[in-house]
Formats: structure tokens, C-alpha cells, sequence
């Protein structure tokens, strides 16, 4: 099975950073029940690039996941997904999965050439996390 390799070549590239970079990630990838749109999960031709997501932001609740403005999955502390895109540019946004506050759809553009596996991890840059809260969600390359 393909996942414990890419946990672990995950694991390893995460535990080599310094400490003030750590990722906190569950063991496996986040459940069937939170993925929204499963199409980019599973690689469809041998030139995509394989992205992970890893949501960081403690406390928050779940927070969704977006591809091109589309809803892919909530994530909640710690649960990461892998998806599996064609090379070009994409968007890839997060928001609280349930709007509480004002916190909008933050939106980051990804110019994917190459095959090298890349990672991006979801922190909060702003605000309070309760219930959603006026918090300002981001994602940005590990």
C-alpha cells in the first residue's frame, strides 16, 4: 500500500526541519467522511504533481479545503490530504467549514511544474479561533 511510504517520506521531511517549523499530522490521511470532491486524490496520469495539505491551526474546528474556488474537504487539527494535480496553476483557498464569524475564503495562487512532491500547511495569520471566530486563515508552502 502506497500511503505508509508517503507517510513517512511526509514524516521524515517534517521531522528534519527545526522545531519552531514542526507539522503535527495524524497517521493517516483525513477520513473518507470529509472529502467533498474525491477527484484529484488518487493519480490519474504519471506527470501529476502531488500535493499535500496539512491543516495546523489547534482549536479551530474544521476548516475547508479549497481547489479553484471548489469545496475538497474539511480538515480538522492535524488531518492532511494528499491530492494529485497536472502541472499549471491552480488556487488553493481555506475557510471555516462552519461560518461563525466573519472569516472569509483566503485564497493563495500555486504554480505547479515539475514532479517533486510539494507540501503547504493551513495556519491561522489573524484573529481568534473560537467557534470560527474573526480569524484569518491562510495556507502557505512548507
Amino acid at each position: 500500500m502506497k500511503f505508509p511510504g508517503v507517510l513517512l517520506l511526509l514524516a521524515v521531511t517534517i521531522c528534519s526541519a527545526s522545531a519552531a517549523k514542526r507539522i503535527e499530522i495524524h497517521a493517516t490521511p483525513v477520513a473518507a467522511s470529509q472529502v467533498m470532491d474525491a477527484t484529484h486524490t488518487r493519480r490519474h496520469a504519471k506527470n501529476e504533481v502531488e500535493i499535500s495539505v496539512v491543516q495546523q491551526v489547534r482549536g479551530s474546528g474544521q476548516l475547508m479545503l479549497h481547489l479553484n474556488g471548489l469545496a475538497v474537504a474539511k480538515l480538522a487539527y492535524a488531518d492532511w490530504i494528499q491530492l494529485y494535480l497536472p502541472p499549471g496553476r491552480y488556487r488553493l483557498g481555506v475557510a471555516p467549514a462552519h461560518n461563525f464569524g466573519r472569516a472569509g475564503l483566503w485564497e493563495m495562487n500555486v504554480d505547479l511544474s515539475g514532479n517533486k512532491p510539494r507540501i503547504y500547511k493551513i495556519l491561522q495569520s489573524a484573529g481568534f479561533t473560537s467557534s470560527g471566530g474573526n480569524a484569518v486563515y491562510e495556507i502557505a508552502p512548507y
